[in-house]
């Protein structure tokens, strides 16, 4: 915290990258806090902008009511949170999820979460998203027919998609195809082009927005090397800030 807070001054905003949780949580929070540029953690946020577009997506393909959806998080570490984080903002209604941490599932339950079982999550949610790095730790046997399964864990997923949907998921992924290099170009680009103060929440779904926009049909996400992407998501995160506020000066901008 005191090396990134000593060298803020130089830089236009802070990606930080690869710090487990829970450290993770108040080492964010505590910098963005003390600092008046934006300061985002790429594993908890970048992640979960790439997996709402993709979910956006999904929801498309299959017909899902998103916000209405049970959505189940295994895994609520850094990926884990800040999906949860975003999904709760967007206005998903219900999150269930677990974590070998009991940590990580205190924290989940006191925004908002409700703590469950691998097999309560199985049991009850529409849309799973694993985020464990455990290989293999979503048997076949218990997934629900018309469930969706993101099985983010790389390079060895939770469960492979085949397998998923062999077992009756109407639609399943892996990390593969949901890679967080997809948000943050734009994200930043946008929050700097504002002289955003912070990158929040209206910023972020503008961002997962345009993502799934340019997906091809039947693609959850488009190519992370489009520029096109990323030039637009810089655009909408850029407005999305200024609508919101989170700016330090707006002049000369056009």
């Amino acid at each position: 915290i005191r090396i990134v807070a000593g060298i803020a001054k130089t830089f236009g905003a802070i990606k930080l990258e690869d710090i487990r949780a829970p450290e993770c949580f108040e080492i964010e929070t505590r910098l963005d806090e003390e600092l008046d540029i934006p300061v985002v953690h790429d594993d908890q946020h970048g992640t979960a902008v790439v997996v709402l577009a993709a979910l956006f997506n999904i929801a498309s393909y299959t017909h899902v009511n998103l916000k209405r959806s049970t959505v189940g998080i295994v895994g609520l570490g850094a990926a884990g949170a800040g999906i949860f984080k975003l999904l709760h903002a967007y206005g998903v209604r219900r999150v269930v999820g677990t974590d070998i941490q009991e940590a990580m599932t205190e924290n989940f339950a006191a925004g908002g979460g409700e703590p469950t079982t691998l097999a309560g999550i199985m049991g009850e949610a529409d849309i799973v998203i694993a985020t464990t790095g455990v290989p293999g730790l979503i048997r076949p046997e218990l997934v629900r027919a018309k469930q969706v399964i993101l099985a983010l864990s790389n390079p060895d997923p939770e469960i492979h998609p085949d397998e998923a949907v062999a077992a009756g998921a109407a639609f399943a992924a892996d990390g593969k195809a949901v890679n967080n290099a997809l948000a943050f170009p734009g994200l930043f680009r946008g929050a700097l082009d504002a002289r955003a103060t912070h990158i929040n929440n209206l910023m972020k779904i503008a961002a997962a927005e345009v993502i799934a926009r340019f997906a091809s049909e039947g693609d959850l996400v488009p190519n992370i090397l489009d520029r096109e992407v990323h030039v637009a998501v810089a655009g909408a995160v850029r407005e999305a800030a200024l609508k919101s506020g989170v700016v330090r000066f707006v002049s000369g901008l056009d």
